[in-house]
Order: C-alpha cells, then sequence, then structure tokens
C-alpha cells in the first residue's frame, strides 16, 4: 500500500488523500478491506483453478462485504473475469493470469454487454463498482500474440481499415476508489490498462510490456476520468506509454470531461509517450507531469488531436523531465490524420509541402481555416514545461502546430534544453522563450511558419 498520507480526512466511511501540489489539489482515494482470505485454490474443480474458480472467489468475497482474493504462485489460463466492490485481487510472486486465445470467450454476449467495449470484453472487467484493487507481485499476460496477428490479417482484407477490433487487458468503466499496484501487465490484446467515466483512481509500480511493434497496445488510458494518480510505473509498449482522453462531452462536468491527473516518478522506454488525447472531446484540465524519464521512446510529450475529436486542454504541466535518444521531444498539435490508404493523395499532400511524422500525415501551412466548433475543435493553451533536458540522438526538437482556426496559446518553455538534429517547427501558435535552448546538427533551431510566433 501507500505510504503517502497527506491532509487524510474520513468522508463517509472512506478515507481520502490530498495531495498537494501549488495551487492544484489532487484527490485520490484509498481503498480499505476487510480481513478476510478467499484463495481461489479452495475453488477449484477436478484439481484445477479455471475461470470459474476464480470468480467465484470473487463472487463470494463481494457478497461476504469485501476481503482479499489470493492467487498463489502458478499459471493460469482463464477467460474474462468480472471484479467486483469491496474485492482486493492479490497475484503472489510467480502467479500469473494468462488470457486464453478463445474469440468467442470475449466476444460481447447480452450478458456481458454492460462490461464491453466495441463488442469485446476485457480479460478482466469492472462497471460501476467501488473500493477495489489489484496488487501483488504477480502478472496478467493477455497472451496478444494471437490476436496482433488476426489484426494484422484483418487489416490486409480491409486495406487498413478495420478499426482496433481486439479486447483490452484491463477495462474497468464507471468505478471509483480504486488501486493497481505492483502488478506486471504485458502483451494485451489491444490497451493494457483502461478507465473510463471513473474517478479516484491510483496506479502505482506497476510494470507494463508489450513489444515495440505491437498494435494499439496502450500502457494506461484514462478517459474521462478524474483524479488520477500515476506513479513510478515503468512503460514499453507499441503505441502511447500514457493517453488521457477526453473522449466526449460529459454534461455532469461541463467544465471538462477529464480533470486532475497527476503523473510522477515513472520510466518510459519504447512506446509513443506520454500523451493527450487523440480524443480531448469535451475538454482536459489539470494535468502535471513531474520527474518522468524517457529513454528511446518513438515520442516524449505530446498533446495531440484533430479536428472533430478535439477540445480545450488547458492547465498542463510539465516539470523536471528528462529525455533521452528520444525522436521527437514534443509535439502539440491541432491536426492529427492517418496517411491516406490512397498513395496519389498522400503524394499530392506531400508535393504541395506538406509531411510525415510516424503514422500521421500534415498539411502545408496554407491549410485553410474551417469553421471553429467549441468543444469539437482542438484548443491548446496555458501548457507549461519547465526544467527538461532532452540529450542523446533526438530527431526533432518539436512540432507546435494549432490549426489557423485556433491558434495554440501560451505555450511556455521555461529553463529546457534540447539537442537534436533538426529544430522546433511553430505554426498557427506562439510559444513563450523563457530560456528554451535547441542545439541543432542540421537547419535552424526554430523553423516558424505561418503564424508562427516565438516571443
Amino acid at each position: 500500500m501507500f505510504s503517502w498520507r497527506k491532509g487524510i480526512v474520513a468522508i463517509t466511511g472512506i478515507v481520502v488523500a490530498y495531495l498537494f501540489f501549488g495551487a492544484q489539489v489532487y484527490a485520490q482515494a484509498t481503498v480499505k478491506f476487510p480481513d478476510k482470505i478467499f484463495d481461489v485454490t479452495k475453488y477449484a474443480v477436478s484439481g484445477t483453478v479455471g475461470t470459474a474458480s476464480i470468480q467465484k472467489a470473487i463472487d463470494e468475497c463481494t457478497a461476504a462485504g469485501g476481503g482479499t482474493v489470493v492467487v498463489p504462485k502458478g499459471k493460469y489460463q482463464i477467460g474474462p473475469l468480472i471484479m467486483k466492490s469491496n474485492v482486493r485481487l492479490e497475484l503472489k510472486k510467480d502467479a500469473t493470469l494468462v488470457a486464453i486465445n478463445d474469440v468467442t470467450a470475449f466476444t460481447s454476449t447480452p450478458e456481458t454487454s454492460q462490461y464491453a467495449a466495441n463488442g469485446w470484453v476485457a480479460f478482466i472487467n469492472a462497471r460501476k463498482a467501488s473500493n477495489m484493487a489489484i496488487v501483488g507481485d504477480g502478472v496478467i499476460d493477455g497472451q496478444g500474440a494471437f490476436w496482433w496477428e488476426r489484426y494484422k490479417q484483418e487489416q490486409i482484407v480491409s486495406g487498413g481499415r478495420s478499426g482496433t477490433n481486439r479486447p483490452r487487458l484491463i477495462y474497468f468503466t464507471e468505478v471509483a476508489n480504486v488501486l493497481f499496484d505492483g502488478i506486471t501487465l504485458k502483451n494485451s490484446m489491444s490497451f493494457h490498462l483502461v478507465t473510463k467515466r471513473s474517478s479516484d483512481i491510483t496506479i502505482n509500480n506497476i510494470q507494463i510490456d508489450a513489444p515495440v511493434d505491437s498494435p494499439n497496445t496502450d500502457g494506461i488510458d484514462p478517459m474521462s476520468t478524474r483524479n488520477v494518480l500515476i506513479t513510478n510505473c515503468t512503460i514499453s509498449c507499441g503505441d502511447d506509454h500514457i493517453a488521457i482522453k477526453a473522449d466526449g462531452i460529459d454534461n455532469a462536468h461541463p467544465n471538462a470531461s477529464i480533470e486532475n491527473i497527476r503523473v510522477t516518478g515513472c520510466t518510459f522506454l519504447a512506446g509513443r509517450g506520454l500523451s493527450i488525447g487523440s480524443e480531448s472531446l469535451g475538454g482536459v484540465v489539470n494535468v502535471h507531469a513531474e520527474n518522468n524519464v524517457f529513454r528511446g521512446c518513438m515520442y516524449g510529450i505530446r498533446i495531440k488531436s484533430p479536428r472533430g475529436k478535439g477540445g480545450e486542454v488547458r492547465q498542463v504541466t510539465y516539470i523536471n523531465n528528462t529525455m533521452t535518444d528520444v525522436e521527437t521531444c514534443f509535439v502539440f498539435s491541432g491536426y492529427y490524420t492517418g496517411i491516406p490508404d490512397d498513395p496519389v493523395e498522400a503524394k499530392k499532400i506531400l508535393d504541395a509541402g506538406g509531411f510525415i511524422l510516424g503514422n500521421q500525415i500534415y498539411p502545408n501551412d496554407a491549410d485553410p481555416a474551417q469553421p471553429y466548433v467549441e468543444k469539437r475543435t482542438p484548443y491548446f493553451h496555458d501548457i507549461t514545461i519547465t526544467n527538461i533536458t532532452c540529450t542523446g540522438q533526438n530527431t526533432n526538437a518539436g512540432f507546435v502546430m494549432g490549426l489557423p482556426e485556433k491558434f495554440l496559446e501560451n505555450i511556455i518553455f521555461t529553463n529546457v534544453k534540447i539537442q537534436s538534429q533538426k529544430g522546433m517547427l511553430i505554426r498557427n501558435a506562439t510559444v513563450t522563450n523563457k530560456g528554451l535552448v535547441i542545439t541543432v546538427r542540421e537547419g535552424a533551431p526554430f523553423i516558424l511558419q505561418k503564424n508562427g510566433v516565438v516571443k
């Protein structure tokens, strides 16, 4: 459990910890469980612990008012599980939950549709539950290779238009007061850990590991979730290390769909960065990232959304982070469009002065303004980047690109040192330089395109 305890108060039987940083307050719930043990081996059928055995232990635990479901050392090949309120699932050292390679088991049914996303249930699911934890030194293995190959074949047949079309590893929706601590997540079918429309989530000291070429294997995705602490995690994956997303307008929270996210002390290895987006629809506010390390990543820090899926992103702070050998250190962009399937169309954009970065294509700076739509047009402002070093074989210092219909504003770099092959491209945006030093191996440190300003 956590050692920090600052400003602890009791509220309706739940202990809530408030972390104070500057003027901002980050509330994180602290889970509490009765001292009752439910050992899954006691529920074995013919000596085998299967899906039904573990699910029965979870069900009896919640029915008894809560406690700890213990998974001892061993390898357990199972199908999807449903977590319940007041359950602490503890994976002992050398305990591994392994997802079975069975498409039918993960296909949504009328009975499981409430837990599903895009027609799939996850390996571990929860909905409308609270006071839960998944902890310990064990492993949750999605056996993703089976699903990645299936997805690649679908992409070939569909011409690259099949969508993600796979289960998540952990998918919790409409939950509150949840802790993930110490576990290892590996080889997810797609995203590893997703919380959606939830609150008071703490993710501490977990390891996430998937091959760099594994498709859509995001590490941690808080979606339209409030009050999230992510700390001391190590992530290596095939997509965003962390993707903070607002996937829709939330009438209950008109200020922002996702709010109060703190990421600290994490190490990001192979993967595509600490990101906000691509969905920012409904708004993102109050994100703080501090004392994180980026090594050998494709991207470092990103805020990215396309027209129609974007919104207002504000009050975002990055402080005391370090990057080494990162392909592109910073991306703040109101453009986020995939490369067209038609090579003729892609060539037309490139011949007109556009460019490709990763899997996205960007138009030239003559791109015409489109109507501004509040809560749907990407608009990023009040972003502060302080005390950051980017050293080693970095390729691009960064891209700061607003839309012609809505510029990026108040992007402040303070005491930031970047070594890179190429400089920072700025378009439809104003960057405030308070000690941003870019040392390039070719070209100029600042590449100012239309409406690009450094002051």
